[in-house]
């Protein structure tokens, strides 16, 4: 007995045996009878037994037919089941997918891509890891997620940064702070004045510095938090005013703020989509990043200071 029993073959027989001919199995198989009939031989000459006693009027299962029925019949539901699953898969209808994202983004932004994206396939799960910068960074690197979505990626080795947004920077302060009687504040207006600054680990302590250092800002005090929360806090009483992307702000309106446009010159923090080319990136996951990707030509809206870029351009992100 040799083990070259295919599915094709089991198939074969189990319609055989389920329709009691050879004519009607043909015909379910859409296939001539003489060919399931050599088939139905082959089965038997592997298997080196008869698998059906034949009659005038119909075929009759034997023992052995009866017990090979069985695990056939197991055989193929469960690779039919497979298959299926395997298809759902392949489409994106099931699976996982797992980003990482800056905290701003996934509080604000990501929560409407993914009840949209929900709608059309609920049964793919969805797990998400917030943190700075640098951390989405290394959980993409390190293969964590399928992809991530960070302000000025750098990385160990090289990943594909394509932008897919931005938003810009503003200046928040406390209801009793001077700036409240002005209608915009300058980069200059925050010489000498005492500040909150962000978690260097974080992007908008990246982007805040950089803008501070090229307008040769000479700051206050500085009193330094890593949560967003807490830098609202600390500014609401009056221990500084901040400058945060205007994504952070519905993160700050448990806090009595008051925010100011920021010009001279206006400010922007890029948001980028980073993934490795070397992981292979899951169908659902896919369907994700195509929707990021075009978030704009899809209508989806941002909060007042952002923006979707229409058209990312794929770039590397070089070993720094």
């Amino acid at each position: 007995m040799s083990n070259n029993v295919t599915l094709r073959h089991l198939r074969a027989f189990v319609a055989v045996a389920e329709r009691g001919g050879y004519t009607a199995a043909a015909r379910s198989l859409n296939i001539a009878q003489s060919a399931l009939s050599r088939t139905i031989v082959e089965v038997e000459e592997e298997l080196d037994t008869r698998l059906f006693e034949r009659t005038t009027r119909r075929v009759v299962l034997t023992a052995s037919g009866e017990q090979l029925l069985m695990n056939a019949r197991r055989v193929l539901e469960e690779f039919d089941s497979a298959m299926s699953r395997f298809q759902l898969y392949h489409s994106g209808l099931n699976g996982v997918v797992s980003l990482a994202a800056l905290s701003s983004v996934a509080s604000i932004m990501l929560p409407t891509f993914i009840s949209e994206f929900r709608k059309g396939r609920p049964n793919v799960r969805i797990s998400v890891k917030d943190g700075f910068a640098d951390e989405v960074v290394r959980y993409v690197r390190d293969g964590q997620v399928d992809f991530g979505i960070t302000s000025f990626p750098k990385a160990s080795g090289q990943l594909i940064c394509e932008q897919i947004a931005a938003d810009t920077l503003v200046c928040i302060c406390s209801k009793s702070h001077r700036f409240v009687g002005l209608e915009t504040v300058s980069w200059n207006d925050l010489n000498g004045e005492d500040f909150v600054a962000f978690d260097p680990l974080s992007s908008v302590r990246t982007c805040v510095d950089r803008a501070l250092q090229i307008a040769e800002i000479q700051l206050g005090t500085i009193t330094q938090a890593r949560d967003v929360g807490t830098v609202a806090g600390l500014v609401s009483a009056d221990l500084g005013i901040s400058v945060v992307p205007s994504l952070v702000l519905p993160m700050m309106q448990f806090c009595e703020i008051t925010q100011k446009k920021l010009v001279s010159p206006a400010v922007e923090r890029e948001i980028y989509l980073v993934h490795d080319p070397q992981t292979p990136i899951p169908p659902a996951a896919g369907f994700l990043i195509e929707m990021l990707r075009h978030a704009a030509m899809h209508g989806f809206r941002t909060p007042n200071g952002a923006r979707w870029v229409n058209k990312p351009k794929a770039e590397l992100a070089k070993k720094k």
